[in-house]
C-alpha cells in the first residue's frame, strides 16, 4: 500500500528524483555551523509548545506556584517530561544561540549590508536571556531564588545598564510580573524580532565563509 502511494506521488511530484538530487549535492565542511540558526528556531518552537502545556497547570501565586508544578509533574499526563524538556531546552537553546552568534561573528557577517541581521540577532539573544531569568523564578522556591540571584549578579556586570537591571529586578519583580513578562511580553517581542531577522536574511542571504 505504501509502495503504491509512494509511486503515485513520485510520478506527479518527483520526490525520489528530487531527494536523490539533493542528497547527491556536495556539502562543504563549514556547513555544520550554519545549522545552528535553524536548530535555535526548532528549539524555540519546542519551548513554545511545552510552555503552552505547562500553562494549563501553573498558578502564578506565591503559595501555589511550586505546588502546581509538582502536581503537573506527578499527576499530569507526561507532565514531568514536558517540564524537563522545557527546563533543559532553555539551556540547549542558549548554547545553540551562542554558537550561532559566535559563528556569525567569526564569519564577519555583521558587516555591511548585514548590520540589521546582526543587530536583530543580538537583540534576540538578549530576549532569550531575559526569558531564562524570568522563567527561572516561576517555581518560587529556594532553588528559584538562588538561581535568580545568580542571574541578577550576572546582569549587574553588564556595562551601562547593569545597575539599572539589578535594581529593576530586585525592587519591582513579583511572581505575577515575572509570569506576564515570561509568557506574554517577551515572546511577542521575540516573534517580532524573528520575523524581522528572517526578512533580512531573505533579503541579503547568509554570509559566505572566509
Amino acid at each position: 500500500m505504501l509502495a503504491k502511494i509512494s509511486e503515485w506521488l513520485d510520478e506527479r511530484v518527483g520526490l525520489r528524483d528530487n531527494s536523490r538530487r539533493k542528497m547527491g549535492q556536495a556539502v562543504p565542511a563549514h556547513m555544520f555551523f550554519y545549522c545552528f540558526g535553524g536548530i535555535s528556531l526548532f528549539i524555540i518552537a519546542l519551548q513554545a509548545l511545552t510552555g503552552v502545556y505547562m500553562l494549563f497547570f501553573y498558578t502564578p501565586h506565591p503559595e501555589l506556584a511550586l505546588k502546581s508544578i509538582e502536581a503537573m509533574s506527578n499527576d499530569g499526563s507526561f507532565g514531568w517530561f514536558f517540564r524537563n524538556m522545557h527546563r533543559w531546552g532553555a539551556t540547549v537553546l542558549l548554547a545553540a544561540i551562542l554558537t550561532h552568534v559566535v559563528t556569525v561573528f567569526y564569519q564577519k557577517a555583521y558587516r555591511r549590508p548585514r548590520e540589521l541581521n546582526w543587530t536583530s540577532g543580538v537583540l534576540q539573544f538578549l530576549v532569550v536571556v531575559l526569558l531564562l531569568a524570568t522563567g527561572i523564578i516561576l517555581p518560587w522556591d529556594w532553588r528559584a531564588y538562588w538561581s535568580f540571584a545568580l542571574w541578577v549578579d550576572y546582569f549587574e556586570t553588564w556595562p551601562v545598564v547593569g545597575d539599572f537591571l539589578k535594581n529593576l529586578l530586585l525592587d519591582t519583580f513579583t511572581i505575577n510580573r515575572a509570569f506576564v513578562i515570561h509568557v506574554l511580553i517577551l515572546p511577542i517581542v521575540l516573534v517580532l524580532l524573528l520575523r524581522f531577522h528572517f526578512a533580512m536574511v531573505r533579503r541579503h542571504g547568509i554570509s559566505e565563509p572566509l
